[in-house]
């Protein structure tokens, strides 16, 4: 009996399964993707949303009633407007609160960067015994919890007079941006390559000059970078400036959580959504600079790590 012919199966056929496979795991991989997207982004979503009078709440809550001006709306009920943006933006306390945090942060990265700048330079290019050690040691610090050291200096700060001070509150945000000032500027100092400090070296120039006027003009927009990087740091940082704070020197994030008020002496809380208002106009700052500077962050961080 004649052996049945079979015929050959293409190449085509043989890797439609695989690749409708693959397109399956993509589309849920996409999927998931958005959803956590989703799910991360929702409190931010709901914060704007709040801000601008459009209230989610009565959706998934079933039968609830809103409250807008003492009046009883029914569910879903929308009444968009920008209204309580404009009167966040246009209280005495607003405006106060950014003028207060730039002050701050202004002082702080000022210390930082004259303290970052020549541990990053020497910790990058300079070989001495244990430098590493002192860099990972820094690294270290920025896992530290805050509480271990905000009650030590709220005791230290009531004593010496440094208690709701701009001098005080950016001396102690060095727990938070001083790492990370070294290890950014240290990533970038290594990325220069050694030929140009070699090079510095045979004209005679001693470490200081070679970092003064020839690697520092190289490393300036890692410097902007950086800077810009610890400014978004200082703005949302919450625990050590609600600690060390007052009435003078409130931030935005302090601000935003305790309430405002036409008068900065007294922060009585307003409504729900003129506290979302305030507090998505906080976050703005934050993400517009997070994703301009997000890649040359971790190119900064990499090249740190990378030694």
């Amino acid at each position: 009996m004649d052996s049945a012919k079979t015929r050959p199966v293409s190449s085509g056929e043989n890797s439609a399964g695989p690749r409708r496979g693959r397109s399956r795991w993509t589309i849920a991989l996409y999927l998931f993707a958005v959803l956590a997207a989703f799910y991360s982004f929702w409190p931010i979503l709901v914060m704007a949303l709040e801000g601008y009078n459009v209230d989610l709440g009565p959706i998934f809550a079933g039968k609830a009633v809103r409250l807008v001006g003492g009046l009883q709306f029914p569910p879903g009920l929308f009444l968009p407007t920008p209204a309580f943006y404009l009167q966040a933006l246009s209280l005495e306390a607003y405006p106060r609160l950014v003028a207060d945090t730039l002050i701050i942060a202004a002082l702080s990265i000022t210390i930082s960067l004259a303290v970052g700048i020549p541990v990053a330079y020497v910790t990058a290019r300079i070989d001495i015994r244990g430098k590493n050690l002192v860099a990972y040691l820094l690294l270290a610090l920025r896992t530290c919890s805050q509480f271990v050291v905000i009650i030590p200096l709220y005791i230290a700060y009531s004593k010496f007079g440094l208690y709701d001070s701009f001098t005080g509150i950016a001396l102690a945000e060095q727990v938070l941006i001083l790492t990370v000032v070294v290890w950014m500027l240290r990533g970038f100092f290594m990325e220069i390559p050694q030929v140009v400090y070699e090079a510095a070296t045979v004209f005679g120039k001693n470490e200081w000059q070679v970092l003064r006027r020839v690697v520092l003009p190289m490393v300036m927009p890692g410097v902007v970078v950086t800077t810009l990087f610890a400014l978004v740091l200082l703005w949302n940082e919450f625990l050590i400036a609600d600690t060390l704070t007052g009435i003078a020197t409130r931030t935005v994030s302090v601000g935003v959580w305790e309430g405002m008020s036409i008068n900065q002496l007294s922060f009585s809380a307003l409504a729900w959504d003129s506290l979302n208002a305030a507090g998505t106009l906080a976050y703005i700052p934050a993400i517009i600079v997070l994703l301009l500077v997000r890649r040359y962050f971790a190119r900064g961080f990499r090249l740190g790590l990378g030694s």
